[in-house]
């Protein structure tokens, strides 16, 4: 979630204007998302496009550097390779994927006329194989579309070190007159053992992982998730939000759809279009830890050292208490599940 930023909006309209040439009426401000600040663009044409704002946070900082590259990922994929599911970039009257307002980062996207995918359609068979296809036909491209510059999987525990400094910070007053830190150290202090001893099974694994030199690495959206899904009136889907395009094995992205019920759907179809031999476990249960830990320590991290609104504290207290607390409370029993499931669709 993100608040609406207290800008100029006349000077951004202008700055849109002078270097995309999109003459913007209105500017409707988007709450959602984790990066960035986000704006539906309404033009006097009917056209409607996204506005992307960069403002320097942790999130941003670390990955101010693989930005335009992820960005470029998306608009070959577009243009060049001609998957017009994927939602690209603007260029800008001189050809670029960004431009700077005011000493801050702020691209233009396309915009997809539709809804947000529900938990509901996440289940359907026709949901999970054109996700499948899409996700495979992107994976597909990668020789055609990557290049030197593009950032690479590496295994590396980003988030450890910020996430210590929060368990440092929680575990070191016994009183507060935050009540949001109180009710913080309250709710680490309880799944305390089970944080330190996932961080450890993790930083083994990936040493594990980083020793090997037979993992196949793809272009991958990172985060194909229904929050980044649109759906149109035609059922077709479209998918959003390529901040952290990236080169990582296949399982990145597809590792979120063994969880659900109807996996067998998806992987079904997946393999129609990407072969693969198998799934590897270890990767797997990596990237399941790791996206349960990194996600705990941005809303922790948040919580405690940056200068947000209550709402945005809200809105983080309720990504705890509805996603990492009830993950981490049956962390052993969803490996184990997820082990089992890629055991079955590997044979």
């Amino acid at each position: 979630m993100k608040d609406e930023l207290p800008l100029n909006k006349e000077l951004m309209k202008n700055h849109i204007f002078n270097n995309y040439d999109i003459k913007v009426l209105k500017m409707k401000h988007v709450p959602i998302g984790e990066v960035a600040n986000s704006y539906i663009l309404f033009t006097e044409n009917q056209t409607k496009y996204f506005l992307k704002i960069y403002l320097p946070s942790r999130i941003v900082n670390k990955t101010t550097k693989t930005l335009e590259e992820s960005h470029k990922i998306a608009y070959l994929l577009n243009h060049q390779e001609q998957i017009t599911q994927v939602i690209s970039p603007i260029q800008t009257k001189t050809g670029e994927l960004k431009s700077v307002f005011e000493g801050v980062m702020l691209v233009v996207w396309s915009f997809a006329e539709g809804k947000m995918a529900t938990e509901k359609q996440r289940t359907t068979k026709e949901f999970l194989q054109n996700l499948a296809i899409l996700l495979g036909s992107i994976h597909n491209s990668t020789n055609k579309v990557k290049s030197t510059r593009t950032a690479k999987f590496s295994f590396d525990l980003k988030f450890r070190k910020d996430l210590l400094l929060c368990i440092k910070e929680v575990t070191a007053s016994t009183t507060s007159k935050d009540p949001n830190y109180n009710k913080l150290q309250v709710l680490i202090k309880q799944y305390m053992d089970i944080i330190l001893e996932s961080l450890v099974f993790i930083e083994n694994l990936s040493m594990k992982l980083k020793e090997r030199a037979d993992i196949e690495f793809v272009l991958c959206h990172s985060d194909p998730i229904i929050h980044n899904i649109i759906i149109k009136e035609d059922n077709q889907l479209y998918l959003v939000d390529w901040d952290g395009a990236i080169l990582a094995p296949f399982e990145q992205d597809i590792w979120f759809y063994l969880c659900d019920d109807q996996y067998r759907i998806f992987f079904q179809k997946y393999k129609e279009i990407k072969q693969f031999s198998s799934i590897d476990e270890d990767i797997v249960i990596y990237l399941f830890y790791e996206r349960t830990l990194a996600d705990l320590t941005d809303w922790v991290h948040r919580i405690l050292f940056e200068e947000v609104s209550q709402e945005q504290i809200k809105s983080d207290f309720n990504g705890l208490e509805e996603d990492s607390w009830p993950v981490l409370a049956n962390i052993k029993e969803t490996e184990g599940k997820l082990r089992k499931r890629v055991k079955e669709l590997s044979r």
